[in-house]
């Protein structure tokens, strides 16, 4: 299998996204190094299968390949356990296996490397990351009433949209996992979401679902409406204590922020 022009494409991009890091491109670290991950992954697959070609139909020791994949003669065990867990391909030359396992060998060491470079772009994009896209600008009614209604009102839409973000933006990730083989942690950090948001959305995944940009811009949608939340959150708290320090009564206020009087309450004493 001859994955020269991939690793060359992921070196390119690799390349052209540290060249133009920056807040308009905040997960471009994040997105390549999942696919990386992923294709190193079957790379590794794809060099234990003629590894394993070698071994069984060619009489390489499992110390020849141990010293290939390794450099030297020390994981033979480890080396012997993934050749024997996977089917070797149909037989064909000595020559030949040994060209394409070489080969492969080479692109599970430079996908590592360019793996590795990803993640160290991705951890300076969380570094530096910009809270731009996160600013909330909220139009509220300047009277303290109207603007409890209106912020209270606003709240619950958004809440509401907030959770079929997070829902959508999880199935997105899922799909990664299934079906583009990333990992169930890079993809939930791509995601900005935990692992355990991800399980349950892997048995329906849907492949055509399986796009990092496709989660990129989930996850950029459920920061948005989170920020929006908090800021309406803190609209709605801030006219619960002025219209407090009034003289309006926890029930009513309860009544008008669509709240329990005990939250009421909580809200006016925090201040």
């Amino acid at each position: 299998m001859n994955t020269t022009e991939p690793v060359d494409t992921y070196r390119n991009r690799l390349a052209e996204a540290a060249e133009r890091a920056g807040p308009d491109r905040p997960t471009a670290g994040k997105i390549l190094a999942g696919e990386l991950r992923a294709a190193h992954r079957r790379a590794l697959a794809e060099r234990n299968r003629w590894g394993a070609a070698l071994h069984f139909h060619h009489g390489w020791t499992w110390t020849q390949l141990c010293t290939e994949i390794h450099g030297r003669p020390n994981k033979v065990a480890q080396v012997r356990e993934a050749v024997e867990g996977v089917t070797p391909p149909r037989r064909v030359s000595k020559a030949r296996a040994e060209e394409t396992f070489k080969a492969a060998q080479g692109d599970v060491k430079e996908l590592w490397a360019l793996y590795k470079q990803a993640s160290a772009l991705a951890a300076e994009e969380a570094t530096g990351a910009d809270v731009a896209d996160t600013d909330v600008v909220l139009d509220l009614p300047d009277a303290s009433i109207a603007r409890l209604e209106a912020a209270a009102e606003q709240l619950r839409t958004v809440s509401d949209e907030h959770a079929d973000a997070m829902e959508a933006r999880n199935r997105a990730a899922a799909a990664l996992t299934v079906h583009a083989g990333w990992s169930n942690r890079q993809a939930a950090t791509l995601a900005g979401a935990a692992v355990r948001d991800v399980y349950p959305h892997q048995a329906g995944a849907q492949k055509a679902e399986a796009d990092p940009e496709l989660v990129a811009d989930r996850a950029g949608e459920v920061r948005r409406l989170a920020a929006r939340r908090t800021a309406l959150t803190r609209a709605r708290d801030e006219a619960i204590r002025e219209l407090s320090a009034g003289g309006m009564g926890p029930a009513d206020l309860a009544r008008l922020a669509r709240i329990t009087d005990e939250r009421v309450v909580q809200i006016r004493d925090a201040s």
